[in-house]
């Protein structure tokens, strides 16, 4: 927008705004030049009449394009207001401010409230007045429009149910890591993804690290995006269906028995550590198996595997694919140095052994396409 860019009030039903609510609830968020904003748009609102520059309010406000432009992003962000852009002209719809009471209700605002003034300033502004019966009925001007219709630009639409979503934690024996800060993530991540509370929910309960809701894994799985499948060799695509098919505990799981081993509490807190930095399940199994097949042993290297995990963290990686082709460019981009001696291979035995009877043959020829894959990339990476 420039200075000189026109604007023009759209018509609205009138209303007094509560002036109680800007000052107590939105004002901590929207900061000064926003409220400022808002009380200059109600008062010199003309219901449509006219049209005007931006620069007649940057010269009653005193203040730049920049900070008008982010006070209206406020202004808009917290539903006090509305705006459209038709070609060069923008219109601008003003929106009553909710009541004190009704702000505290939304879960949303509440914490945003709570980041600026603290708990304790919140709680005092939650005063429970007498019950008093009054009339709720409201007048047709309230409810239609001059030409008879309803509007629908006051309505929040798709408001986000927390008594819902809360009580499906309830049964479903989840936490919150911290309630507030999660609320405002969990809003933020489901507004950006179009959800509605529930299918949130179900995104939260799928990332979640053990019953524990992670916002950082929630929004790795939102933007996440499988990579074509051109790319992977036929191993490596079979790598990458195992590693999405089943939760990164019962995937070490099914490694140690193949070793004849027990998962230790050690590395219970590795794949727990791996979570916390956000990776998602699919992309830990891929990690895991690679670390087993780097360090020869029954274990888990715990160390080795955080190595890869925060490299992984840093580079962004959010899928199973993503991670087979980062693990294949590390191993090809090795300049690896090793005395002249028959070739060794660090894959490790128990991989190259038939497998047990009780298997089914469709898990045999996927446990074989992995370690055939991992020995491959071995290879390549030693000659």
């Amino acid at each position: 927008m420039k200075p000189s860019d026109l604007f023009t009030y759209i018509k609205t039903n009138p209303f007094t705004p509560d002036i109680i609510s800007l000052s107590q609830c939105y004002q901590p968020i929207i900061s000064f030049d926003a409220l400022a904003l808002y009380y200059y748009l109600y008062s010199f609102s003309d219901q449509g009449q006219g049209r005007y520059k931006w620069a007649t309010i940057l010269n009653h406000m005193d203040f730049g394009m920049k900070r008008l432009e982010q006070a209206l992003d406020l202004l808009s962000a917290m539903e006090l207001l509305q705006v459209y852009r038709a070609d060069e002209l923008t219109g601008l719809v003003l929106l009553p401010p909710l009541t004190v009471k009704q702000f505290l209700g939304k879960p949303l605002y509440k914490n945003l409230l709570a980041q600026r003034i603290g708990e304790a300033s919140v709680e005092s502004l939650q005063v429970s007045g007498p019950n008093k019966e009054k009339k709720v009925s409201k007048t047709f001007s309230q409810v239609f429009t001059i030409d008879g219709q309803v509007p629908i630009a006051f309505e929040p639409k798709h408001d986000f149910d927390w008594s819902a979503f809360k009580a499906l934690m309830a049964k479903d024996k989840l936490l919150f890591q911290d309630e507030a800060e999660d609320i405002i993530a969990l809003s933020h991540i489901a507004e950006q993804a179009g959800w509605t509370w529930l299918e949130t929910y179900r995104q939260a309960k799928a990332t979640a690290i053990g019953q524990t809701i992670s916002t950082k894994r929630l929004q790795q799985s939102r933007q996440a995006r499988p990579l074509a499948s051109g790319n992977l060799t036929p191993q490596e695509e079979a790598i990458v269906r195992e590693a999405k098919a089943i939760s990164s505990k019962d995937y070490l799981q099914f490694i140690k028995d193949r070793l004849k081993a027990v998962v230790t509490a050690a590395e219970k807190k590795c794949l727990k550590d791996l979570a916390n930095l956000g990776l998602l399940d699919e992309v830990i199994n891929v990690l895991v198996l690679y670390t087993f097949n780097k360090v020869d042993s029954a274990n888990l290297n715990e160390k080795y595997a955080m190595k890869l995990g925060n490299d992984f963290s840093y580079k962004g990686i959010g899928s199973a694919e993503a991670a087979v082709l980062y693990l294949r460019d590390l191993k090809t981009g090795q300049a690896v140095t090793k005395p002249s001696q028959p070739q060794k291979t660090n894959v490790p035995e128990w991989s190259k052994e038939e497998v047990q009877q009780e298997q089914t043959q469709e898990g045999q020829a996927k446990l074989a396409a992995l370690y055939r894959e991992l020995e491959e990339m071995e290879n390549k990476g030693g000659s």
